[in-house]
């Protein structure tokens, strides 16, 4: 591993199935690799890139690679299935299955099999969840996630909002600004391109909202800890690095 990329500044997991025995819970982190939680027994908050989210049994969370949230709260006799996940389109979600007692079962002989069995059994037979808010600040972040260039000044007008209330509003439910987690997700878009492809750092500036490279970045290091050159240069980190 490159001593020029720090590894340790993302949350890592450790497959495998957990009993939480107390409440507890996470300020914001970033994860590095993309994993899936299952949700075997009890319930899980969340608010990140997917949204505001609470996991109840069956329910099943793809965190995306390079995935943000915070745990406002686990509480006590929750039960998990963590697995490290196959993601090739660095896109989340929220799902659900009616049985996970196969998972379980699955995983306590071998979490690598357990991930293609869930693999499997989301193309076949997953739902969505309802576990996910859909008030206007879980509005906004899909119109964020959806189009980067979106402006909250316009969005606000649009959804019969004052700017002032959209971005209070919005820091309160998410704990960042609306303004900070949209450059936040342009350079996690930016991001994805430095490390999935070829194309020059400029083009990808361009296409991802930024006003120029320098500022693509300066918020790509602020992210990660590290300059896209340097992502480009050290690739298998994210293979082989923490989750």
């Amino acid at each position: 591993m490159s001593a020029t990329i720090d590894n340790s500044r993302f949350r890592q997991i450790k497959p495998g199935m957990e009993t939480l025995f107390c409440s507890v819970s996470l300020p914001r982190h970033r994860h590095l690799r993309a994993y899936a939680i299952v949700v075997l027994a009890g319930s899980l908050d969340e608010v990140g890139y997917n949204g505001r989210i609470r996991a109840t049994t069956g329910d099943v969370l793809i965190h995306p690679t390079l995935d943000c949230h915070g745990n406002p709260l686990g509480l006590a006799g929750l039960k998990l299935l963590r697995l490290y996940w196959p993601d090739a389109t660095g896109i989340g979600g929220l799902y659900h299955l009616d049985d996970v007692d196969e998972l379980a079962r699955t995983a306590e002989r071998d979490v690598i099999e357990a991930a293609h069995l869930l693999e499997h059994t989301l193309r076949m037979k997953s739902r969505p969840s309802p576990g996910q808010k859909n008030d206007w600040p879980d509005l906004l972040l899909i119109d964020l996630a959806k189009d980067a260039a979106t402006e909250i000044g316009e969005w606000a007008e649009i959804n019969g909002l004052a700017r002032e209330t959209v971005s209070r509003g919005f820091t309160s439910a998410y704990g960042v600004a609306p303004s900070v987690l949209r450059a936040e997700l342009r350079a996690r878009s930016a991001w994805l391109r430095v490390t999935r492809g070829s194309d020059c750092l400029c083009t990808i500036a361009a296409d991802t909202g930024f006003a120029d490279q320098a500022h693509m970045t300066r918020w790509v290091h602020r992210i990660t800890g590290a300059p896209p050159g340097v992502w480009r240069q050290n690739v298998s980190v994210m293979h082989n690095g923490s989750s």
